[in-house]
This record gives C-alpha cells, structure tokens and sequence, in this order.
C-alpha cells in the first residue's frame, strides 16, 4: 500500500510538473475599473456563472459567479471583467484561467499626486497613488501600488502553494482620469504608464507581456474637474507602441473608449459601456499577444 501511494505521488508531481501552464490576467485600476455596472441591469445570459474564470478573492481563487463573487463595490455592481473574463472562456471552452483584480476608486498615477491632490513633483511617504517607486524597497512607492502588488502577488503565491503552472498574458489597466486633474501629470502619463508597466513586471519577477489600457475621458466636453483631459489623453494615446512618438512603449496597447456608453456624469461607463470596453480589452489583448 505505501509503494502505491509512491507510485501515486510521482505520478501526481509528473503531471503537474509537465502540464500545460494557466492563464493568469492581472486587471487593475481606479473607478472604472472598479466598476459601476449594475447586474440587474444585464440580461439573463449575461448574469449566467463562468466556471472557468477563476477570480481571486482575496484569499482564494473561486469559480466567478456574478452576484456571488464580489467583482466591484459590493456584489450587485461589476466593472469591465466580466466580458472580458466571457470572452476567455468563449474562445477557451476547456480551460481553466485566472483573474486577479485590484482597484481603488479616484486614485493617480503620478507620483506628485495624492488622491485628489497636487503636491509638487517630487514624490513623498504614504501618498495615495499607483506611483511605483524605483524599488520594491522604495519608501516612496504609492499605497495604492502597493496594494495592487500585494493581492497579485497574493493570488500568484496562491497557484504556486497548489503546483500550478501559470504564465500572466497581460496587465489591463483602466485608470487616468484623476491625472487628467492636473498639468504635469496629464503630461507625464506615457512616461508614468510605461515605469508601471516595468515595474510591476520586476517586481512581480515575470517575463514580458502586453499592457493593454483603455483611454479615458472620452466625453466631450469633459466635466469641468478635469481640465487637463485633452493632455492625458494625449499623452496616452503617445505611450502606444504604434503611435510613432518618442515616448511610445513596445508593450503598450491603448483601447479606444470612443463610443462606448457613459452614465449621466460623463465619467463612468453605463452597465453596457462596461461590456463593450471589457471585448475591446480582450480583443486588443489577444492581438498584442499575436493572437
């Protein structure tokens, strides 16, 4: 009987060992990230579970199940994911993968800011904002980055304490719209998105993969907050690897929001212009990946 559990042991490790690795996606960002769509506000179909999306719950991974899984806010409301997560599993119907979300609403990229505030460029201790510091030990680093880089790193850790092999296809970033508040960091965003992007991949030590970020503020004329709209998007429509710009990214990929529907305020999209912009962030995801 010990030599079958042997046996039964090695063989478990040698599939494991040699299985093909899981899907992981990483989606982050602020409000429209988080997500105002209302489920009640989907039809039927579209509240139906999805088996296969594995999403991380904060301590575990479960099976996404809208109205069961908390996805935004609380469990009635939803953010771009959910399409996106569809869409996977569409084209994936025998495959498990893995969603790790982190959002906090109305938060900057720029390392000058913190929350809705402007405080000079250099950067200081404790600001609320996704600026990544130069480091994993930089003092300076955003609470808003480090609670994005603890809960992926949290679900990662996860599929290594079960012996899952798993590769990240891609980072989805919604965010921008409070650096639309201000000049420099409106300008900045190309540069700012960029040392994002690198380094959440060092700091998460992964190989290389896309960044797919949807542009903001598409409403014109935007509400009078952000009156540096027309330079933040710029800017990223600039980090784009195609843009031919000097601040163009390799590994960015920007989604146009042009179109998509918005409530009322102009800022947040509509349950359906969350739908469309999660396709458009899978479409755009699997052609960076040459798909």
């Amino acid at each position: 009987m010990k030599l079958f559990f042997i046996v039964l042991s090695l063989f478990s490790f040698s599939l494991s060992a040699f299985a093909e690795p899981v899907d992981v996606y990483i989606l982050s960002g602020q409000s429209n990230m988080q997500g105002s769509g209302a489920l009640a506000e989907l039809s039927e179909a579209q509240r139906t579970p999805i088996p296969l999306a594995q999403f991380w719950n904060g301590e575990s991974f479960e099976a996404l199940t809208p109205g069961k899984t908390k996805l935004s806010s609380d469990l009635k409301r939803f953010g771009p994911e959910l399409q996106f997560a569809r869409r996977v599993a569409a084209d994936n119907p025998d495959t498990p993968f893995y969603i790790i979300k982190y959002h906090a609403s109305g938060q900057p990229l720029d390392r000058g800011m913190s929350s809705q505030g402007w405080l000079g460029e250099a950067s200081g201790l404790k600001r609320s904002n996704f600026y990544p510091g130069e480091l994993d030990s930089d003092p300076h680093m955003g609470t808003c980055y480090r609670g994005l880089l603890n809960t992926a790193r949290a679900g990662l850790a996860e599929l290594d304490t079960q012996g899952i092999a798993y590769r990240v296809r891609g980072f989805v970033w919604m965010q921008g719209e409070a650096d639309g508040k201000h000049e420099i960091p409106a300008q900045l965003y190309a540069q700012n998105i960029r040392h994002l992007h690198e380094r959440l991949l060092a700091d998460l030590k992964l190989p290389p993969s896309p960044l797919v970020y949807g542009q903001v503020l598409p409403h014109s004329p935007p509400n009078e907050r952000f009156t540096h709209r027309d330079e933040v998007r710029q800017s990223q429509a600039n980090a784009d690897h195609a843009s031919g710009h000097v601040n163009a990214y390799a590994w960015a990929h920007m989604v146009s929001t042009d179109g998509v529907e918005l409530r009322q305020d102009t800022v947040h999209y509509s349950s359906a212009g969350l739908m469309v912009l999660g396709d458009r962030f899978y479409e755009t995801l699997l052609k960076a990946n040459g798909e």
